[in-house]
């Protein structure tokens, strides 16, 4: 039977994230770690992490408790935690929502010591340097690494709205209705273009629509993301080269800067498509709390 452990680290006055490691202290798979959404927890990932069964992996919960934390500082905290712990010295990463933002920026601070990655209805952050996010699609940063993304819902409860909508109004070319039709299925297929970009991120990689669950889906459907986290271990590189300690610049973009530094308006080529990107952030946003 495989040792387990459980181990916290509270948060000091010093530090704005919280830590706990749980699972099998001689796992021979890279650590586990959970990137949760904003204005969450990782209480979150609780069925995720039943289900993962800790007997076999070793998982890191990492809790951001301050929800306007700058990425930059939370990502050295995280950083320094894991450089002083003897654990795995690879890692899978699991995000949610606006923990894609996180788990990206950990990405690029330390390329050579991700193993894989799971994303679970993330893209839609407007958070991450636009010279940044095209980099790592361009050099595809996980190289031939297993990579998943999920995505699930987000217009879910807006599409049940509008069939509600559409059973009660007798003018079916209701000029309001019309509108609100266009703007679902604009919004749905922006959506889906932003979750299908992260793909460029690895060669190998998969894509997960699931359209019966909302952006919840790590609650709502966490055996999916298991199943995603299993691929993943399945598929990890063997023969990678040596891991390199040294760090990467991590340049980010916090909220409240002006939309000329985010420049992601570049990459969406245009604005309409930026405001589109900016309204599902605010839905996913929505969503987590």
């Amino acid at each position: 039977m495989p040792k387990t452990t459980k181990e916290m680290a509270q948060a000091t006055q010093n530090t704005i994230t919280k830590f706990e490691i749980v699972g099998n202290s001689g796992s021979s798979y890279p650590l586990i770690i959970f990137f949760h959404g904003s204005g969450d927890s990782c209480d979150s990932w609780a069925a995720l992490a039943e289900l993962l069964h800790p007997a076999y992996y070793q998982l890191l919960l990492w809790d951001r408790q301050d929800p306007y934390v700058r990425t930059d500082i939370a990502i050295s905290e995280l950083l320094s935690f894991l450089d002083s712990r003897d654990t795995p010295k690879q890692y899978v990463l699991i995000a949610h929502s606006y923990g894609g933002t996180f788990a990206r920026l950990f990405l690029e601070a330390r390329p050579h010591q991700v193993a894989g990655i799971v994303l679970a209805e993330t893209g839609a952050e407007p958070t991450i340097d636009a010279q940044l996010e095209q980099r790592q699609y361009d050099k595809k940063i996980l190289g031939n690494k297993p990579l998943v993304v999920i995505r699930g819902n987000t217009l879910k409860w807006k599409q049940l709205q509008y069939d509600q909508a559409i059973a009660a109004e007798q003018n079916l070319a209701s000029p309001t209705l019309l509108m609100q039709k266009k703007l679902l299925d604009t919004t749905d297929k922006e959506d889906e273009r932003l979750k299908k970009a992260q793909l460029q991120l690895s060669r190998n990689n998969r894509y997960v629509h699931i359209p019966d669950v909302s952006h919840d889906v790590i609650i709502e459907k966490p055996e999916a993301v298991r199943e995603a986290v299993c691929w993943v271990m399945e598929h990890l590189q063997t023969g990678e080269e040596e891991v390199r300690e040294e760090e990467i610049p991590v340049r980010v973009v916090e909220e409240g800067e002006t939309a000329a530094k985010k420049s992601f308006g570049d990459r969406l080529r245009g604005a309409k498509k930026m405001s589109l990107r900016g309204s599902l952030f605010k839905l996913f946003r929505k969503s987590d709390k």
